[in-house]
């Protein structure tokens, strides 16, 4: 069994026994919880050798408790109670689901949030971003700038269009929906929303073709959504919709164009915060950060099979074009 096929089993709870047993094990070894909603993916592929590379090591100096709600963020509540009453040293939380259900259940052990989609401030989760204050920091997202950045690349692409569906978890919360929503407003295009709040609903909806007869879709950010990107993008490009979504796997899987942070620099910061966690700094010491980095991609098979000619502008503006 490789590694990532082993921290996906513990996580979706195959395997409990060994990783409690190493824990007795190793004492004093601090215990790193990380609670996310999907697969281990981008996660585990870029936080790991992070880690390593602080020179920490799973089983040896660090002990690795992971746990996933498996697409259904209404059990995460339970896996952070879980993980607290374990007293791990510093607790990982990626999507806002799963910073949500982390703060809920404990205010004392160090929270480090890898979340796209809330404004930790509005939600009390922080102070400011400089200086949280509180047991959470980590890394957020600028929602207004980016969801009219994804509404303009849109409008470039297809100036025709009026109406879009604006492709929502619920359970990120209302904080980029609206920045979306304001954003069709300023150019008095229709937004209609479509909402999700688990992997069952997404399936649904694809399966059902459900685009409230929109000319276009955002893919609004969610770990749900990043989890199934290709999807996505598969069922966009079949209803003949251009398309935007934050995450790159979604251009390369067939979506017109992607737009958002490089997502694997946010996991291997988010390592070097648990690295000053557990050399004894507070997490309220540690300032909040945003993405400060973007990438931009376009299919250009994809805009050819949706009968667009992408303008020179926006071409030489892209960091991938996929022909």
């Amino acid at each position: 069994m490789d590694r990532r096929t082993f921290l996906y089993a513990v996580a979706s709870g195959a395997i409990t026994e060994p990783l409690t047993a190493a824990a007795q094990r190793t004492g004093t070894v601090p215990r790193v919880g990380v609670l996310y909603t999907t697969a281990p993916s981008v996660t585990f592929n870029e936080l790991g050798p992070a880690l390593r590379e602080l020179g920490y090591f799973d089983g040896a100096n660090i002990v690795l408790d992971p746990r996933s709600s498996a697409g259904q963020p209404e059990a995460l509540s339970g896996l952070a109670t879980e993980l607290a009453r374990l007293n791990v040293a510093v607790l990982v939380a990626v999507g806002p689901a799963a910073v949500k259900a982390a703060v809920k259940a404990t205010r004392s052990i160090p929270i480090i949030a890898v979340d796209l989609e809330s404004d930790p401030v509005a939600l009390g989760w922080a102070s400011t971003l400089a200086r949280p204050s509180a047991n959470i920091t980590g890394f957020f997202m600028d929602h207004p700038a980016m969801a009219g950045k994804w509404l303009d690349l849109l409008r470039e692409a297809a100036p025709s269009i009026r109406q879009v569906a604006l492709l929502w978890d619920s359970t990120t919360g209302a904080s980029q929906l609206e920045a979306a929503k304001a954003a069709a407003r300023r150019f008095s295009i229709n937004a209609d929303v479509v909402q999700i709040r688990n992997t069952d609903d997404l399936n649904a909806m694809l399966n059902a073709g459900v685009v409230a007869g929109s000319q276009a879709v955002i893919v609004l950010s969610s770990p749900i959504v990043f989890a199934n990107s290709a999807q996505i993008a598969a069922f966009t490009k079949r209803q003949r919709l251009p398309a935007i979504s934050p995450f790159r796997p979604f251009a390369e899987a067939g979506g017109l164009m992607s737009y958002g942070p490089d997502l694997p620099y946010f996991f291997r910061r988010a390592a070097t915060y648990v690295d000053k966690i557990l050399k004894g700094e507070k997490p309220g010491d540690l300032p909040i950060q945003q993405p400060t980095k973007f990438e931009f991609v376009i299919n250009l098979g994809t805009a050819k099979a949706l009968g667009l000619t992408i303008p020179q502008a926006l071409l030489v503006r892209a960091d991938q074009l996929i022909q």
